[in-house]
């Protein structure tokens, strides 16, 4: 350390020796106006032998350092010494001349004032670059600053104006007018503000001190207490962008909000967390006021739909969300209204196309169904078909009422395919009473197919005879099996009595199944799980009924008659049917 402080001093000593160097050739030069100054070469005389010996000292320094480091040791103390008496006999220096007093704002000490500004007019007095408050520092001669944190009582920008007391006023004056101009320019722009004479005070005015008792831990006796601790204004009342107790509309307000005692004194347990809990608010009221909403009307909760979504947001989504407001009929009005004609009759003209496709797709698959099974057609209507079973039939008499064109269920027939229909179906009745038998007639409608699409399966109805004596039975085992079916909970009812026709019992759309006896009574079951639901349940409840011998393996696993026994079956049945045939009256 000893070695670098004296290369620095020596170092020194060699800069200030080019400076006297040069000091003492313009001194040389110039004498002439050395005699002229007077004060100024009187000065410079009584400096130079100062100067001298501190050269002389940093020489002798310098010395020293290179006999150290040379290892001369001996050379190094003499050196040494000399510098340090060299140093200690330097005379003093002339104390500095002091600076001139008075004059300039900012320079001198002077007067602080803060001056209370509305926070819209702030951009104002700054101007573009910061040139406006620039300008009116200029022409008052005194400082102006703009505080970044607003008055905790007012919500106002702060000011501060530093300078001399004159100084300060031109400040103040020229703010104020500044402020009067733009208020009569909002005047004439129709805001109509208006200027008003700005609030002075002392930036070191005393402010009070909020007091709160807060819980502390004491060391001695390792337990809380409760102890009371002052707050300062500005800690109260927290910056900007602190947090604050308040909210919804308190949140608004520029006023200091009211500090909430939340520790008991005695005690020193919270009693409080908010400051509506002595509102006498039960929990069961406030869990019922958010479940309302909270208070909040249609447009609030409007407002917060669009706020959450942004640009998203197009409105309800779904006719479903349309109609669960009492303006449902108006919102979906107002959503078609937004498309342009072209384009909404460019989606007419698309739906109508995809419903012409569907139509003739279901179209052609009713007539390869009908080729397929034209050689089991017994009788032959003008929309209607009557045919015998060819999967796995119960019985001889086994037979189908099925449609030539696509019919989705009987429910939603035309009025003539249902009347051909119940012609079958009553012709039917007689021929199996004259042999001393009667029908059940079984029809099942799912809107689903396997892959969840629409279903393209048409209407079939079922038509099994039975014994009289199963047929006695038949009612009360259907009911029984219809209750214990599908789900225990459902929205429908589980069975419904249709009167032996399920047209006007069930409504249109819905999935269902549908037995009658004889045209005389009948059950109808709404299926609301499809996937749940046994497609073969008919037919697995008249097997189990009469005790069939097939009975409980699956209809896709029971192997098809030959071609041969079918034929002759047709035949049978078409002989025995022709007396009661009606479809002889149309030729």
């Amino acid at each position: 350390k000893a070695t670098r402080a004296a290369a620095r001093a020596a170092a020194r000593g060699a800069r200030r020796r080019r400076g006297g160097g040069r000091a003492a050739a313009a001194g040389g030069g110039g004498g002439g106006a050395g005699a002229g100054g007077g004060g100024g070469s009187a000065q410079s005389a009584q400096s130079a032998p100062a100067a001298q010996v501190e050269v002389d000292a940093n020489k002798l320094a310098a010395k020293a350092l290179r006999a150290k480091m040379r290892g001369d040791t001996a050379e190094y103390e003499r050196l040494q010494a000399q510098a340090d008496a060299a140093a200690a006999a330097a005379p003093p220096a002339p104390p500095p001349a002091a600076a001139p007093s008075g004059g300039g704002g900012a320079g001198g000490r002077g007067t602080n004032v803060e001056v209370l500004v509305p926070e819209g007019s702030v951009g104002m007095l700054i101007g573009k670059g910061g040139s406006t408050i620039l300008a009116m520092e200029k022409e008052s001669q005194a400082r102006i600053r703009l505080l970044s944190e607003p008055d905790a009582e007012t919500g106002e920008r702060i000011v501060l104006l530093r300078g001399e007391e004159d100084a300060v006023d031109r400040a103040q004056a020229l703010i104020e007018e500044r402020l009067s101009e733009a208020a009569e320019r909002e005047a004439r722009g129709g805001k109509g503000r208006g200027g008003k004479k700005l609030k002075r005070r002392r930036p070191d005015r005393a402010r009070p001190a909020a007091v709160e008792m807060v819980p502390e831990f004491d060391a001695a006796t390792g337990q809380l207490k409760v102890v009371e601790r002052r707050v300062e204004a500005s800690e109260a009342a927290g910056g900007r962008g602190g947090g604050s107790e308040s909210d919804g509309e308190e949140a608004l307000s520029t006023r200091r909000p009211k500090r909430v005692q939340r520790f008991d004194k005695g005690s020193g347990e919270r009693t409080k967390y908010f400051r509506d809990d002595d509102a006498g608010a039960s929990l069961s009221s406030l869990y019922e006021e958010a479940r309302r909403g909270a208070g909040k009307t249609i447009d609030d909760h409007y407002a917060d739909n669009v706020a959450r979504a942004g640009r998203k947001y197009k409105g309800p989504a779904s006719a479903d969300d349309e109609y669960d407001n009492d303006g449902g009929v108006e919102m979906h009005e107002s959503r078609l209204s937004r498309k342009s004609d072209a384009k909404r009759k460019q989606a007419e003209a698309s739906q109508q196309a995809a419903a012409e496709r569907r139509q003739g797709a279901l179209e052609q698959a009713a007539e390869k169904r009908f080729n397929e099974r034209k050689h089991l057609v017994v009788a032959l209507g003008e929309h209607v078909y009557l045919r015998l079973q060819d999967k796995a039939p119960i019985g001889l008499g086994h037979c189908v009422i099925e449609p030539i064109e696509h019919v989705p269920s009987h429910v939603e027939a035309a009025e003539e395919v249902a009347t051909e229909a119940r012609n079958f179906q009553k012709c039917l009745v007689r021929m199996f009473a004259a042999r001393g038998a009667q029908l059940v007639f079984l029809e099942q409608h799912l809107r689903l197919g396997s892959a969840g699409l629409p279903s393209r399966d048409t209407m079939a109805i079922e038509c099994i005879p039975l014994p009289a004596r199963d047929a006695a039975a038949a009612p009360g085992y259907f009911k029984k099996a219809i209750l214990e079916c599908d789900e225990e909970w459902s929205q429908h009812k589980k069975i419904y009595d249709t009167g032996g026709c399920v047209r006007g019992t069930v409504p249109a759309g819905f999935s269902y199944f549908a037995v009658s006896f004889a045209l005389q009574a009948g059950y109808a079951h709404v299926v609301e799980d499809e996937a749940e639901w046994n497609t073969d349940f008919g037919r697995e409840t008249v097997e189990g009924l009469i005790e069939f011998d097939g009975a409980g393996i699956p209809l896709k696993r029971r192997p098809p008659l030959p071609f041969e026994e079918m034929r002759s079956r047709v035949v049978d049945f078409g002989k025995a049917f022709e007396p009661y045939d009606w479809t002889q009256q149309l030729s």
